[in-house]
This record gives structure tokens, sequence and C-alpha cells, in this order.
């Protein structure tokens, strides 16, 4: 409530006074408002009034006017419902203004509370067995009759209990040191016969800490253990930060040269947003700090929104850019030749392909890759008969030239694969062709299955298809889907 809702509702409240001495109170009042918000009591200025019926009762009791007579009589259910909705309203005011951690440790000791009042069933359990041990003596309609109303009365004694004992510890825990400080309020009170010394009078309470319980030490371990937990929580969200932030550069470093994928940036940026969103509740959390709730729930949804915006416009970006699956024409390629001899029992393993080409007598292997890329070293041994084809790269030497062609493509929206394998064709006629596909599938018919012969069929399952693989391929496949 403001100080215009305030001063309307006290004027109205007031029309039974002359107007003379409803202007002397709306004045008193006012001054002292604003005396509060200047020393920094900005929200409990108005608050620390209290009730405005029990205000405005005491200034009519004040001025020698019989409020009795001017209340409507209540009955007892609307008694009730009061006392009901003040209580509400006190429950609520118990987690104003309270620190995250300060929050959980109330909700934490709330379920302690309930799984104490839960526990206390156990007596009640213990009558209403007793109950029907009684009643089913007798073995007709009477006795279950009498059973269920006994069942019934225990039910709502409990019930009644429950209430009134989550109602008098929350009262003693939570409520006792949120009373008003009636010295204050009586200090507040506009009299007209007041002396000078009485209204400049103001006395603070002071507030005794609680004294710890079991309940508290049950709280306080599952906050450090929840606090441990969210340390761990908030180390990766930082880690997603950093990245986020080293992308963010990244994107800047993008603009500068012209790189118009700005779907793309936005929703980088609003990643980071987000990260830095989440951090913030969650250290507040681990060190006791108060959150700002409106400013961050504001943030989180136009960070959300934009992030959105972000997205929607990035996949269209991305809709409208080239991906080619191969090297870009400006690299040289380059071969590398190797030699091995054929005979009738050798079995080949890698990932290559047959060339026909009926003047070579042996094997002839060619190694096929982009020397501006990375330098290639052929890996070629033989085993009992096994030739593995095989090669060690050392991948992408970087250097201004294809760091420049990649700025270049990517603001003509063109986006090239630098990552292409290796070429290795086997030149040879096609009786030594048949035979090395004769000897391999041979090699796989075999009972004896070891890992390479699994990965050989993999390669042969990509490079020739499903109807060239041998009868215990196939089978061996199948067993694995």
């Amino acid at each position: 409530m403001n100080l215009e809702e305030f001063i309307k509702k006290l004027r109205e409240k007031l029309a039974i006074l002359e107007e003379k001495e409803i202007e002397d109170i709306i004045e008193e009042y006012t001054g002292y408002i604003e005396e509060k918000v200047q020393n920094g009591k900005t929200e409990e200025a108005i608050a620390d009034f209290g009730d405005m019926d029990e205000l405005v009762t005491e200034l009519l009791k004040a001025y020698k006017i019989n409020v009795e007579k001017n209340k409507v009589e209540k009955n007892a259910l609307n008694h009730i419902a009061d006392t009901f909705c003040k209580w509400v309203d006190r429950f609520i005011s118990v987690f104003a203004n309270k620190s995250g951690s300060e929050i959980l440790k109330i909700i934490i000791e709330l379920c302690i509370i309930f799984c104490i009042i839960a526990f206390c069933k156990l007596p009640f359990h213990i009558l209403e067995e007793l109950g029907y041990n009684v009643f089913m003596v007798f073995q007709n309609g009477f006795g279950r009759g009498l059973f269920r109303i006994w069942k019934f009365l225990i039910e709502m004694i409990y019930l009644i209990f429950g209430i009134v004992l989550f109602v008098k510890i929350c009262e003693k825990r939570y409520f006792k040191y949120e009373e008003e400080p009636q010295k204050e309020k009586e200090a507040i009170i506009p009299l007209k016969k007041r002396t000078e010394e009485k209204q400049n009078t103001e006395k603070e309470q002071i507030k005794k800490e609680p004294r710890k319980g079991f309940i508290d030490f049950l709280a306080t371990i599952c906050i450090w253990f929840i606090k441990f937990i969210a340390i761990w929580i908030l180390f990766g969200i930082g880690c997603y930060i950093l990245a986020m932030a080293m992308g963010s550069g990244i994107c800047i470093y993008f603009i500068i040269q012209g790189i118009d994928y700005f779907g793309i940036y936005l929703s980088v940026l609003m990643l980071l947003c987000l990260g830095v969103l989440a951090f913030i509740p969650l250290f507040n959390f681990i060190f006791n700090k108060k959150n700002p709730i409106k400013f961050l729930l504001i943030a989180f949804l136009t960070s959300f929104i934009l992030l959105g915006i972000g997205l929607s416009y990035a996949s269209v970006e991305l809709a409208t850019t080239e991906f080619i699956n191969e090297i870009p024409n400006s690299y040289n390629k380059k071969i590398i030749t190797e030699n091995v001899l054929m005979n009738d029992n050798i079995i080949v393993f890698g990932n290559i392909k047959y060339e026909l080409d009926e003047s070579i007598n042996d094997l002839k292997i060619e190694f096929e890759y982009y020397e501006d890329l990375y330098s290639l070293n052929p890996d070629i041994y033989e085993e009992n008969n096994r030739v593995h084809i095989g090669y060690n790269v050392n991948h992408f030497h970087w250097n201004n030239k294809i760091f420049n062609e990649i700025l270049r493509d990517l603001k003509e929206h063109r986006i090239y694969n630098y990552d292409m394998e290796p070429k290795i064709t086997i030149y040879t006629n096609q009786k030594n062709i048949d035979t090395l596909r004769a000897n391999k599938k041979n090699w796989q018919e075999q009972k004896y299955w070891d890992q390479e012969a699994y990965y050989d069929c993999l390669e042969d399952l990509r490079e020739d298809g499903y109807e060239s693989l041998s009868t215990s391929c196939r089978n061996r496949l199948l067993k694995l889907k």
C-alpha cells in the first residue's frame, strides 16, 4: 500500500470525525511517513501502523467515540474466516524479504514438522485398532457401524490435533518475533492532547534469537548438503559461461570481419545471458544473499524471447548456407605410391577401393591427400599373409591462407569440409581383385571372429553395400541389430 492509498482509506474510515480533526490526523501521519522514508524505511513506513481497522479503532477511542456501536456484529463463521485470513497473511509475511537460503531452510523445517505430525498419528492408529478389536466383538452390522463412528471420531480428532499442533509450532517458531512493536505503535498514534516529548519518542524492539533445536539442526544439515551440490552445479555453469563468453568474442570478431550471421550471434549472446541469470540466484543462495526476483524474472523472459527470435533467424541463415563436402579447388593434391607383392593367399585390410589396371601384376597402392592441409605417412605392414594398409596423419597445418579462405567463404554463406580423409586406391588386374575379395570372404566365413573381422565387415558394408557381404558378416551384423 502506498502513501496515497493509505491516506485515502484512513480518511474514509475517519469520516465520523470533524473535518479539521481529520486534517490534523492526516497531516501528522503524512509527516511521520515522510520522515520514515527519509531515514531509509520505505516498505516499513506504512507497514509499522499494522492493521487499518485496529489503527482507526485506537484513533476513535482517543476521541471518546464508542467504537463498538459502529461495528457490525460478526457471526462465528466470519470470525473464523477473518482469523484464517490473518493467519495466512502472517504466514506469507514470514517469507517476505528472505534470502534463498533462509526460504529453503523454512521449507525444510516445515517438511520436518509435517513428518513429526505424521509420526504423531501412531497413538491415534493404536486407538483405532483398539476400537476395532472392541466393536468387532459384535459380528454384525451394529458392530461395524460403531467401529465406523469410532474411526471417524479418531480421524477428526487427529485432524484437529494436527492443525492445532502445526499452528502452535508456526506461531512459536515464526510468528513470535513478527509481533508489531506495541510501544512504537503507541508512539505513532496521533492524539490531540499528547505532549511534545511523547510524540518524538520511538523505541526499537530488540528481537531475541530463538533457541536452536533439533529441527534447526536437521534443516542446517540439509541446507549444507544442498549447497554442496549447488557449488558443483555453479562450477559447471561457470564453465558454460566462460565457453559462451569465448563464443561471443568470436561472434564479435566475425561481425568486425563483415560476416552476417546475426541470428547465430544473437542466439550465442542470449545463451550467455541465460547462463549468467542461472548463475546469479545460485550464487546468492550459496552465500545467503537476497535475489532480485523481479529483475531476474524480467531478464529471463526477455532473454528467452530474444533467444527464440535468434534461433528462428539462425535457422533461416543456415538454410541459405551452402555446405560442400569436399576441399576447395585451390588446394593441391599429392599422391604417394607404394607397391606390395601379390600372392594367392594374401588378405588386404583397410578402407580401400579397387581400380582395374590389367597392366599391373602386383598391387599398386596410391594415397591421395591435400598436402597444404596436412602431411601423411603410409603405414603398410604384413603379418601372416595379411596386409594392413593404413596411414599416419598430422592434421591441419593451420596458416593464414586457410583462415582467410574460411572467412571469405563464410561471407559468401558457403562452408567447405576441411576434414576430408585421404583416399586409398589399389590398382591391379581383375584376377588379383577377385582373389583378394575371395580370400577376405573365406576369412570372414571362418568360425573364429575377432575385433579385426568385425571392423572389416563394417568397412565392406560401407564401401560395397550389404549384398557383397559374406554370410558370416550378415549374421554378425543382424545379431548386433
